[in-house]
């Protein structure tokens, strides 16, 4: 069972020809940007829908660079 963390993370989306950055949260039971980005789909799905539309046409590209820092929130029970 893996803890629930909360994180400040620093993130790299693409509008047009330039890539902007940007620092938001996510929370995660993965600890690496690698991780949350392979695994994590509801986190990703997240932060696509925060900077980009509904109505966006092109490829939706949302990259986590930095976990800026983490935080404990909770632990799974075993119910």
């Amino acid at each position: 069972m893996r803890d629930i963390y909360y994180h400040e993370i620093l993130v790299s989306y693409k509008k047009g020809k330039s890539f902007i950055k940007d620092e938001t949260w996510a929370v995660s039971k993965y600890t690496t940007p690698m991780d949350i980005m392979k695994h994590d789909s509801k986190t990703m799905n997240r932060l696509r829908n925060k900077y980009y539309s509904s109505t966006y046409k092109s490829h939706k590209q949302v990259m986590i660079i930095k976990i800026n820092s983490s935080k404990v929130v909770g632990t799974p029970s075993l119910v």
